[in-house]
């Protein structure tokens, strides 16, 4: 058998293996913290106390210290003192971007737990890639919309979560990664399908696995205001042009969130400009 056979029969049974994850619902992350998932499931009680919270965070330094960088970072504290302590980080930030925090920890977890190399350096690309867009989230949801800001971040944390499985999942199949247009283009295909369902297995609102699942439709056209596929869907298209240099003020015009957001090509880099700091800060805050 030839060597492109080889990669071939690899790359058919892959996908099987996907198929078959995704058919029966069993999709879990390795090397997921443990803390992260009691830390996610105690933000699910509504009466669990504050107290409660910081004893967990406590419990990982890294977190911890993650969790004081966002407090502390420009978009969130414009102005006073720095916040030092822990009890006061908890209640300044708020549930959604303590959440946040614990996903952006265990994304980081993934990247080190990687046991190859091509991996390793994909995944670090795949987070740089969702704490800018978590971050661009953010500033459009709290310029644009009525939204809850906090939760236009997680949402823009998570959009890449099916990216990071099909990585994690690959390395078993080493083969793949001689190719990485290949991997590429798995990842493009199932990245959505995969993501969404991970969210849903997770117990988490259905508007954050309704974004990842569809913020990749640009035609995509509802009734009401906008919701947070639609400023997904504009943080990944601004996060094209930033990085790629893709035309985005011609995209923008043929995109109905831009619409549904009241936003012109032509705002883009003015809102870059003004927002730079607060998404750079972001972006430090989430370890990238």
């Amino acid at each position: 058998m030839d060597a492109s056979s080889s990669e071939s029969d690899q790359r058919f049974l892959f996908l099987e293996e996907l198929t078959g994850d995704l058919n029966r619902g069993d999709i879990e992350l390795p090397s997921f913290p443990d803390v992260v998932l009691r830390i996610r499931k105690a933000l699910e009680d509504e009466n669990c106390s504050t107290e409660k919270l910081v004893q967990l965070v406590s419990a990982e330094p890294v977190l911890a210290a993650r969790l004081l960088s966002v407090a502390n970072s420009a978009a969130l504290r414009p102005s006073g003192d720095p916040i030092t302590d822990l009890n006061m980080a908890v209640n300044r930030i708020g549930r959604i971007m303590i959440r946040s925090s614990a996903m952006s920890f265990a994304m980081t977890q993934l990247q080190k737990a990687a046991k190859l190399k091509t991996a390793k350096e994909q995944l670090e690309a795949i987070w740089e890639q969702c704490s800018h867009v978590a971050a661009l989230c953010y500033v459009l949801s709290r310029k644009y919309t009525k939204l809850n800001a906090d939760e236009a971040m997680f949402v823009g944390l998570m959009h890449g979560i099916g990216r990071m499985y099909v990585l994690t999942r690959a390395e078993e199949f080493p083969s793949l990664f001689e190719n990485r247009s290949d991997i590429e283009t798995i990842m493009d295909e199932w990245d959505c399908a995969i993501g969404s369902s991970i969210v849903e297995s997770w117990g988490l609102a259905e508007h954050v696995a309704a974004a990842i699942r569809d913020f990749k439709d640009t035609k995509r056209a509802h009734e009401g205001g906008a919701d947070y596929t639609d400023v997904l869907t504009l943080a990944y298209i601004l996060y094209r042009f930033i990085v790629a240099g893709e035309d985005a003020e011609f995209v923008l015009d043929e995109v109905p969130a831009s619409r549904q957001l009241d936003i012109a090509a032509t705002d883009m880099l003015q809102v870059l400009g003004e927002s730079e700091e607060k998404i750079n800060s972001l972006r430090r805050a989430l370890g990238n």
